[in-house]
C-alpha cells in the first residue's frame, strides 16, 4: 500500500499539472492513490492477487452474515 506521503505527493503533482484548480484536492488524492494501487500491483502481481482474494472472502463471508441476519 502507498503511503500517505507518496500519495500527497503525486496528488499535489497532479494538481500542478492541471494548472492548480482550487476545490479538486480529494479528486487528485484519490486519483493518485489509485494510479499509485495499480504501480504496486503490477511490480507485485502475487501480492495484488492475495490481497483482492483476501477482500473477495471478507465480501463473501459479510454477505452471507448479512443474509443469516
Amino acid at each position: 500500500m502507498p503511503t500517505e506521503e507518496k500519495i500527497k505527493e503525486l496528488a499535489h503533482s497532479l494538481w500542478e499539472r492541471e494548472g492548480r484548480p482550487e476545490g479538486k484536492d480529494m479528486d487528485h488524492y484519490l486519483a493518485a492513490k489509485q494510479i499509485l494501487e495499480k504501480k504496486e500491483a503490477a511490480q507485485n502481481p502475487a501480492r495484488a492477487h492475495r490481497t483482492t482474494a483476501s477482500k473477495s472472502a471478507k465480501a463473501r463471508t459479510h454477505s452471507s452474515r448479512a443474509k443469516k441476519g
